[in-house]
């Protein structure tokens, strides 16, 4: 199912040279750390957590998102954590092209 026509106002959003297009109500951490594929929407309210990474050596590029992606309104990307022999890492986080987040989901581990 393709998601509804979605009309928005230009001065909210900030265009990348992509064409990618992130509202400025948006929160955006890290976000050296942070891959947007192109033509990706990320609209009002949604957390992309770009700031947890591992610390030392380890993955440039925390969250990778895809291709005309929709990140809905209120909607979280961060990445997975685990603890494992008593050390806690955080995991990169991959989100493929044409990927649909609906409002207020939460995405953790992909």
């Amino acid at each position: 199912m393709d998601p509804p026509i979605t009309y928005y106002t230009p001065s909210e959003y900030i265009e990348t040279d992509t064409g990618n297009k992130v509202s400025r109500k948006s929160v955006i951490c890290g976000s050296q750390n942070i891959t947007l594929g192109g033509k990706t929407i990320i609209q009002t309210g949604c957390v992309v957590r770009g700031d947890l990474r591992r610390a030392g050596a380890g993955a440039a590029c925390v969250v990778a998102i895809g291709r005309y992606c929709l990140l809905s309104q209120r909607s979280i990307v961060r990445p997975p954590y685990k603890t494992y022999k008593g050390i806690f890492s955080y995991y990169p986080v991959k989100i493929g092209d044409h990927v649909v987040v609906g409002e207020d989901s939460v995405v953790e581990a992909a």
